[in-house]
């Protein structure tokens, strides 16, 4: 029986706990206070009846003393109309009064209702002397024996009234005697009552606490440990299926899916940072190649060109005296010493531009006035890092495809502009030109028009540049070379 009035009460929703501990608690109470109220009013009537009884039995005392008064006056004086109605008055008080005290609604002894019915045979009797001595009176005649017996008997009637009156407030002490221990008698019950309401209300708010405090307190430590990041422990075990329950409930679901998420994420995220870590082994990777390729174009210098100018270099030193030899000697050291410098793969512009001269010197020794070079540079361009290898290349090109063709009047023009995020290089000559609908080649082909115009084009573009052919036939062609100056972080 006890289990499952446990597993009704685990079952009842909140509002109606607390609405049946109310209902346990105040119907008892009220019971009481009616009861008491009850007592309260029973107590009262019995009173109020007791003292009621002694007033009728003292006011007929007295009417029976003031009758007695009035006719003693009357027999000693000459009787008039008034004083005969004033003594009617009070006849008709007397008997008022005795009726309510005979009329009265009391559980007195026998003997007081002895007394009473005593009382109302000698009033009876007294008014028949009492008349026949009025008349006798009102004719002219007083009667003294009849006045006396009058008088007599008014005594004893209040004398009886008196004897009446403390038989009444004997029966009265007795009556207070017994209301008294009733009320004690029922001042303990209501005591018993309190305490044992008080008990219950005691019972049934520890288990409304075991049932809604205990169980926020377990909720409030649970939520203490998914805020500091423990989403893996225990679940909250709440039998009931009150609103706590369903809580505590949907609290294990929130848990169990913000676990879920975040595990989600920490899996998201590595696998971010294992992609990440491909990517840049990716990239490390791709800049391994493209070393690789630009190690290898630094292998391939054009052997025409070295054999040339060498023979070019030969015929001047039999022409000339040993200076210009010198000189074209020392360019061209320069730019073999240049070429096999391989540890900087990124330069600046100034070195790359002072290749080109170097270059261009030897070159104009070797075609005299067929090809006329020409270079506008900008010094705001100097110090800007540019990737190795990527004008010589375009104007060797220009030379070797360009001016083939051409046996005089070949023009080549070299120019760098500062722009508002880096540098403009424009390299454009006059040549046969070709159709730029041709997409630059992967590879380097002899009797083609370029010179490794891919791997140029690909590592301008690592430094996020880019490079842009322009040509027509019989006009010529235009590269263009975009760098971007790369801006120190705010970090």
């Amino acid at each position: 029986m006890p289990g499952k009035m446990t597993t009704r009460w685990h079952h009842l929703s909140i509002p109606y706990k607390v609405s049946l501990l109310c209902a346990a608690f105040i119907l008892p109470m009220l019971i009481l206070i009616a009861g008491l109220f009850s007592e309260f009013y029973f107590y009262h009537r019995q009173t109020d009846q007791i003292l009621a009884e002694y007033s009728n039995c003292s006011d007929f005392s007295a009417a029976i003393r003031q009758e007695t008064e009035q006719i003693e006056q009357m027999a000693y004086a000459t009787a008039n109309a008034e004083e005969l109605n004033q003594c009617e008055a009070v006849r008709k008080k007397s008997d008022q009064c005795l009726q309510s005290l005979t009329e009265a609604d009391t559980t007195e002894s026998q003997k007081i209702k002895c007394m009473k019915q005593t009382l109302v045979r000698a009033l009876a009797v007294y008014r028949q002397h009492q008349d026949a001595f009025l008349q006798t009176l009102q004719q002219g005649t007083f009667e003294q024996q009849a006045f006396s017996e009058i008088k007599a008997e008014g005594n004893y009637l209040c004398s009886y009234a008196d004897t009446l009156t403390a038989a009444l407030l004997e029966s009265g002490k007795s009556s207070y005697l017994e209301l008294g221990r009733q009320l004690a008698n029922n001042n303990m019950i209501v005591v018993a009552m309190i305490a044992l309401c008080t008990f219950g209300m005691t019972c049934g708010i520890t288990m409304l606490m075991h049932s809604i405090v205990v169980p926020v307190r377990r909720l409030n430590d649970a939520s203490l440990q998914v805020a500091q990041g423990h989403y893996d422990g225990p679940d909250l075990q709440y039998p009931q299926t009150d609103e706590i329950g369903q809580l505590a409930k949907s609290f294990n679901q929130m848990k169990h899916q913000i676990s879920r998420t975040i595990h989600a994420l920490e899996a998201e995220a590595k696998m971010e940072k294992d992609l990440r870590r491909h990517q840049e082994e990716e990239a490390r990777l791709s800049q391994l190649v493209e070393r690789s390729r630009f190690a290898q174009l630094q292998s391939q210098i054009n052997p025409h060109f070295l054999f040339n100018t060498l023979q070019s270099i030969a015929n001047m030193a039999e022409l000339e005296d040993a200076a210009v030899s010198e000189d074209m000697i020392l360019r061209l050291a320069k730019f073999f010493r240049y070429t096999l410098e391989t540890d900087d793969a990124v330069v600046t512009l100034s070195r790359e531009l002072d290749l080109l001269r170097d270059y261009i010197s030897l070159q104009e020794m070797r075609f005299g006035d067929r090809i006329v070079f020409e270079m506008d540079c900008d010094p705001a361009c100097d110090q800007l890092p540019v990737p190795k290898f990527i004008v010589q290349p375009l104007v060797e090109n220009a030379i070797v495809h360009g001016m083939r063709q051409r046996t005089a009047g070949g023009r080549i023009r070299i120019t760098c502009r500062k722009t508002a995020d880096g540098c403009r290089i424009m390299i454009s000559d006059n040549g046969c030109g070709f159709h730029t609908a041709a997409p630059i080649p992967e590879k380097s082909s002899p009797g083609k028009h370029s010179i490794g115009l891919r791997n140029i084009a690909q590592r301008i573009e690592t430094m996020g540049g880019s490079l842009r052919l322009y040509s027509i036939c019989g006009i010529g062609t235009a590269a263009r070379i975009c760098i971007c100056e790369r801006r120190p972080s705010n970090d």
